[in-house]
């Protein structure tokens, strides 16, 4: 049985599936229904858990996404996302 190439979640294949990494100690959750619009999120910070996952990162900055489960529950992802580098041409200058 062939899918249809909607059926194919690209985020979901095994040549591309990484596990996440969740932020510990960094809990993210949907505003009330209430909030004014421009609430976006709200975050709890329990600071001991927060500090010692931060303690075991490398570099000055981690990126993180506030992402949605299918089961409607929101969650703090680590963004690893790095630019693929592009092949540089060595042709010398160019003229116009």
């Amino acid at each position: 049985m062939m899918q249809d190439i909607q059926d194919i979640n690209p985020s979901t294949t095994p040549s591309t599936t990484k596990e996440k990494e969740f932020v510990n100690g960094l809990i993210v959750k949907k505003p009330r229904d209430t909030a004014p619009e421009w609430i976006k999120c709200n975050l709890s910070i329990k600071r001991e858990d927060l500090l010692q996952w931060l303690s075991q990162k490398e570099g000055d900055w981690v990126n993180v996404q506030v992402c949605e489960a299918r089961s409607g529950k929101w969650y703090a992802e680590v963004d690893n996302w790095q630019p693929t580098k592009k092949a540089s041409s060595d042709n010398g200058p160019r003229g116009f």
